[in-house]
């Protein structure tokens, strides 16, 4: 059976008229590209009624991204982040005790994309369709947002006050780690030796891996309520996380 075309297809959905479909087709045969994308890049349909269209067209899965919040670091490990990006393709799952790869992808007819994919990740590649902008948004929550609360988590500095730096990041507030790199106490005079020098008030406050700790728990805190405050604000929809991350990296 012949595959109907992509626009003889939603025409026949009712989302596009003959009209919309022509000028379309002009600027592909003057630019060049895929007519899905300049259907969308025209505002003529929308990426959801375009991946819905093209599964029909092409009877292959689409995938809803933007349910996905995370996937298994061992399937995410197969595609690199560099190669998700520039295949726009998303690794979803794998089956057959290792050997099948579940993938979106925005382009899921290209041969030279599937062939080096099978190449790389020694796997049956199994395409689901989605859309390029839903790609980008997975993207950004599975491969670079947990990078991105790993260093706000970490990234601080502590300082005394002089002004110089104490501590720089949360790794540096290990207690095991404060504790062996402590300088060593100078010992006593020897109790024959006489001294004429005023002996030093010792402080009262705690040892100093009792104030690394302290202050250790309440950077933690700190850091656990702005990520709170963060998500909280994403999902009460007053930013995107994409606006987030592309805030933090400035």
């Amino acid at each position: 059976m012949a595959q109907i075309k992509l626009g003889e297809l939603l025409i026949k959905a009712n989302v596009l008229q003959e009209s919309q479909l022509k000028a379309a087709l002009a600027e592909q045969a003057k630019w060049g590209g895929k007519l899905g994308e300049i259907l969308v890049r025209m505002s003529l349909v929308s990426e959801d009624i375009l991946v819905r269209a093209l599964s029909k067209q092409l009877g292959m899965p689409a995938v809803n991204l933007d349910a996905v919040q995370m996937v298994p670091p061992h399937v995410k490990a197969k595609i690199s982040s560099q190669m998700a990006r520039d295949f726009s393709v998303l690794p979803l799952q794998l089956r057959d005790e290792g050997k099948t790869l579940v993938v979106a992808m925005s382009d899921p007819l290209n041969v030279r994309m599937l062939d080096e994919l099978r190449a790389v990740t020694k796997c049956r590649i199994v395409p689901n369709v989605a859309g390029r902008s839903s790609i980008a948004r997975a993207f950004s929550r599975i491969y670079e947002a947990n990078a991105e609360l790993e260093d706000a988590d970490t990234n601080f500095k502590v300082v005394d006050a002089q002004g110089r730096t104490v501590v720089k990041n949360l790794k540096d507030l290990d207690p095991a780690a404060a504790v062996a790199t402590a300088p060593a106490p100078k010992p006593a005079p020897a109790a024959t030796r006489p001294s004429t020098e005023t002996p030093a008030v010792r402080p009262s406050s705690g040892s100093p891996a009792d104030l690394l700790r302290s202050v250790e728990e309440v950077q933690r805190k700190e850091v656990a309520a702005l990520k709170a405050m963060v998500e909280l604000l994403i999902e009460k929809g007053v930013f995107s996380r994409e606006e987030y991350l592309a805030k933090v990296k400035r």
